[in-house]
């Protein structure tokens, strides 16, 4: 007597959950070393077979390291409920340029899109100018700082 039930997979292998979330099986493993959340069964050969819990878990890590740019560290503070989901910083904007995170951060002047409510053309100039001034003094500083003998 045939059925026509589908048949639910309980377990994945490595390569399957890798495919699926488009990283490497290596990538899983070094995974499963930092975030105690993931630990999937292992054969007696030690091969790995993940359940939908553990997946759910890799989803998770995947989006906060890969997709929100997440260190490791904060990742796993936040899995484990040590930080609040919104204590955490966002990433950072596209368009902001870090040159030394705790010393100076560059970013877009606040300039309107729309050319009617744009500053006059010499107040751009003036702010460039500034610009440049500072980009200048950035290089002497880095030019003094190789010539110095250590």
């Amino acid at each position: 007597m045939a059925s026509n039930l589908a048949i639910e997979k309980r377990y994945f292998t490595i390569t399957e959950v890798a495919d699926q979330l488009g990283v490497n099986p290596s990538m899983l493993r070094y995974w499963e070393k930092e975030f105690r959340q993931l630990h999937p069964r292992t054969n007696a050969r030690g091969k790995r077979f993940y359940t939908a819990r553990d997946i759910e878990v890799i989803r998770r890590i995947h989006e906060l390291v890969k997709v929100r740019a997440y260190t490791i560290e904060g990742a796993r503070r936040l899995l484990n409920g040590e930080i609040p989901p919104d204590a955490l910083v966002p990433p950072p904007t596209p368009g902001v340029l870090d040159t030394e995170p705790s010393v100076v951060t560059l970013s877009p002047p606040d300039v309107p899109l729309s050319p009617e409510a744009a500053p006059p053309v010499t107040e751009l100039l003036d702010r460039l100018e500034q610009v440049r001034s500072t980009l200048l003094e950035w290089k002497e500083r880095v030019e003094t700082r190789s010539a110095s003998p250590r």
